[in-house]
């Protein structure tokens, strides 16, 4: 018997018990964790693909020790485990929180990192249509009720167009005033004006604010390089 072989056999495993206790549920923690991270990261938010993996591979390699990790004859309370894994996300979820002038960020984030926790420890304990059903309600409410949202309550969409120079500063420094001002800036567009270096950038922003115009033109009119602003 060779080394490999004897190592082996002071291991008892079973092919089926590993693919049904380990690798699917596992697989479904990244696949599913992942999903919810993609449509968080392409909406650039802090806490993306990977983060949202690894908070829900995590949760469910927690929930899966605690059910698989001691011996039968044992006595614990496997919902330690499930309440030790909230506390923690609790932190992570903090950490994407952040104050920016009246503006609070991240707290969707923080709920869809949270959710993400919550899916694995669903696979963990084998209870996969649960993880499906609540990964499927997650990227709906994410993807579409801020639409509907947008609809139900009115608020206003407002199209910022921005005609720069050759010295114009940063882009980013703009959105950043514009993220200020407001929370949901979207479609950032760039065009060139023909047969001249100047620049065109064009952003879609929601808000309920009605001085929101007045303070997006006074705010940028001032920066470097900006030649026309308009918000209609």
């Amino acid at each position: 018997m060779t080394f490999i072989e004897r190592f082996l056999s002071e291991f008892d495993f079973n092919f089926i018990d590993i693919v049904f206790n380990v690798l699917i549920p596992s697989t479904l923690a990244i696949v599913f964790g992942g999903l919810i991270g993609l449509q968080r990261e392409r909406h650039e938010r802090p806490a993306g693909l990977r983060t949202h993996a690894l908070v829900c591979l995590g949760a469910t390699v927690f929930t899966l020790v605690s059910y698989m990790g001691f011996s039968s004859s044992a006595i614990i309370d496997t919902s330690r485990i499930a309440a030790g894994v909230v506390t923690g996300i609790g932190f992570i979820g903090a950490g994407v929180i952040f104050r920016q002038g009246t503006l609070v960020k991240g707290v969707t984030t923080a709920a869809s990192i949270w959710i993400s926790a919550a899916i694995g420890l669903a696979l963990g304990t084998k209870l996969y249509y649960l993880a499906i059903f609540v990964t499927l309600i997650s990227l709906i409410i994410l993807s579409f009720l801020k639409y509907l949202e947008s609809r139900i309550i009115h608020i206003p969409l407002y199209l910022v167009r921005i005609t720069a120079g050759k010295d114009f500063a940063d882009i980013k420094e703009i959105k950043d005033i514009l993220m200020e001002l407001s929370p949901d800036v979207k479609s950032k567009k760039y065009e060139l004006v023909p047969g001249s270096s100047e620049k065109i950038y064009s952003f879609h922003v929601h808000s309920k604010a009605p001085d929101l115009p007045e303070k997006i033109i006074d705010r940028i009119s001032k920066k470097t390089g900006v030649l026309k602003i308009t918000v209609s």
